[in-house]
């Protein structure tokens, strides 16, 4: 009897490892390719973290067109309150204001999310969408992440549940919408 009540423990913690979901290490070097979406049309997209103190910087790579990269200050970083928002990017390093962010969410606004399960961004309230069922998966896993809609509906973020890295994996209804499919 000890040796079935053994195998269903263990069979019970296999199953409940397996469905838990990860959340990929952000790093200098993490390597992300992404689909984006801009008026339409689809084009691929890789995004590289060339540093995540400050300033930190994403750079970004379009075959055909070119590549560049986005810095954000430290205060952006800790308390940005809006997105920069991006159609095409200019070629070369673009430097955010302090109080913008590209392809994350500020600290700030992060631990409101945790706390209070909505926050405010670039004058937009979101919230969070529950039940998530869909979920996300990045590369065949499923990814530990915070839906949140708008309050009118029309935006959709899906933002990696990383304190320190509260990377937007996946949106909907943006200029320039993003889907995360591969993170290295």
């Amino acid at each position: 009897m000890k040796k079935i009540i053994t195998i269903c423990f263990c069979l019970a913690l296999a199953v409940h490892a397996k469905a838990q979901k990860s959340i990929p290490e952000i790093k200098v070097g993490t390597v992300m390719s992404a689909n984006a979406f801009v008026q339409g049309q689809e084009f691929p997209l890789v995004l590289t973290v060339k540093s995540i103190t400050a300033p930190v910087s994403i750079g970004w790579s379009v075959e055909g067109y070119g590549d560049g990269a986005f810095e954000m200050s430290a205060k952006a970083i800790e308390s940005g309150i809006q997105f920069l928002p991006v159609t095409q990017p200019a070629l070369g390093v673009t430097k955010l204001g302090d109080n913008e962010t590209f392809g994350v969410i500020s600290q700030a606004a992060f631990k409101t999310l945790s706390d209070t399960k909505a926050f405010t961004y670039g004058g937009v309230k979101f919230k969070v969408k529950t039940p998530d069922a869909a979920g996300v998966k990045i590369g065949g896993k499923d990814i530990d992440t915070m839906h949140v809609v708008s309050e009118d509906g029309k935006l959709e973020l899906w933002v990696l549940n990383n304190p320190a890295f509260p990377f937007v994996v996946q949106s909907v209804g943006q200029a320039t919408d993003i889907v995360i499919t591969d993170i290295k």
